[in-house]
């Protein structure tokens, strides 16, 4: 997914992005009750500006969405207040055609 960042708050999320990458405990928890295997996140400048790309794997992606909204974990209540906060809406820019994910079996 990619969202548009408020260019005035992108400093504040960037900062939260960092906090959440050494508060890996707390995450790969909520990562285990949402049923996602990874989570990756990005910033990057783009024709919209700065924008948000996430990238998630899991076996049920809309289940793994609907356990975040539903989620109780204090990063999680975080993480939904300055997404809230940072991104101009919540609406995907652009859209991703999905072309091939291959992992390895052995992982």
């Amino acid at each position: 997914m990619k969202q548009e960042v408020d260019p005035e708050k992108a400093p504040k999320l960037k900062r939260w992005l960092e906090e959440v990458s050494n508060r890996t405990e707390e995450a790969v928890e909520t990562l285990q009750d949402e049923g996602v295997a990874t989570e990756s996140v990005f910033l990057a400048e783009s024709t919209h500006g700065m924008v948000l790309v996430t990238y998630m794997e899991a076996e049920d992606l809309q289940e793994a969405q609907e356990a975040f909204a539903e989620s109780t974990h204090e990063i999680d209540v975080e993480h939904k207040q300055v997404l809230q906060e940072c991104l101009v809406d919540d609406q995907a820019v652009d859209s991703f055609q999905p072309v091939y994910h291959i992992a390895n079996p052995d992982r």
